[in-house]
C-alpha cells in the first residue's frame, strides 16, 4: 500500500480515541483540498499486514479513520488490513473519500465492497470549496455522513450534529507536523503558513 502518514492516537475525526491513517495518491483534483499537497509529495510502502500490526499494538484505541488520498483506490489491501484488526480485537472503522456512496454502490469490485462492508460510517463526496460551510466532520455541505452501521449510533447525533465547531490536532513527528482534522477555509491558509515555517524547524514550532 501507498501511505502518506498514520498516528497511533488522536481525539478528532471520530468518536473515542482512534487512529488515522491517510493512504497515497487521488483521483480527484478538488480544489482547495488541504490533501493536494501530501498527495504531491513523497509517500512510503507497507503491506496490509505491516499496518495490522501497527494498529494492532495501540490497544487503548478503539477504532481507525481512514482518509487519503483516495482509500477506494487501494480497497483491496485496506479490507485485507481490517480483516486482519477485526480477527484480533472489536474494530470501528470510519472511512472519508470522493466518491459518492451511490457510486461505490454499483462497482463490481471485490475490494470496494468489502472495504465498504468494513465502514460504520462513511464521509463521502468532492470537496467544493464555495460550498465549505463550516461545519465540523466534512469538509463542505455536499459531503454526506452515512452511518452504516449501528456501532456509533448511540454517539452519532451528539457528536456530528451537536456542535458547530472544527478541532483539529497538531502532530510533531521529528522534523514534520501534521495537522488532523477538519479546518475552517480560513485556518486552510494559516495552517500552510505554519507548516511551511515549521518543517525541518523544530524551533519554529
Amino acid at each position: 500500500m501507498r501511505i502518506s502518514h498514520f498516528i497511533e492516537r488522536t481525539s478528532v475525526l471520530g468518536p473515542n480515541l482512534r487512529s488515522v491513517l491517510w493512504v497515497h495518491g487521488c483521483c480527484f483534483s478538488c480544489d482547495g483540498c488541504l490533501a493536494k499537497e501530501m498527495n504531491a509529495g513523497q509517500y512510503k510502502e507497507m503491506t496490509a499486514e505491516e499496518l495490522r500490526d501497527v494498529f494492532l499494538k495501540v490497544s487503548d484505541t478503539e477504532g481507525i479513520t481512514i482518509s487519503g488520498g483516495e482509500p477506494f483506490l487501494q480497497a483491496e489491501e485496506l479490507a485485507t488490513m481490517i480483516d486482519g484488526i477485526k480477527a484480533k480485537r472489536d474494530y470501528g472503522v470510519i472511512i472519508y473519500t470522493g466518491f459518492l456512496k451511490e457510486e461505490l454502490d454499483k462497482k463490481n469490485e471485490n475490494g470496494v465492497q468489502r472495504l465498504l462492508l468494513h465502514a460504520d460510517i462513511l464521509i463521502d463526496g468532492h470537496y467544493i470549496k464555495e460550498l465549505d460551510d463550516g461545519k465540523p466532520y466534512r469538509g463542505s455541505s455536499n459531503q454526506n455522513i452515512y452511518l452504516m452501521t449501528d456501532r456509533y449510533k448511540p454517539v452519532f447525533n451528539d457528536y456530528y450534529n451537536g456542535t458547530t465547531k472544527r478541532n483539529i490536532e497538531i502532530d510533531v513527528e521529528k522534523d514534520s507536523v501534521y495537522m488532523v482534522g477538519v479546518p475552517s477555509k480560513n485556518g486552510i491558509e494559516v495552517w500552510k503558513q505554519f507548516k511551511k515555517k515549521a518543517d525541518g524547524n523544530r524551533d519554529a514550532i
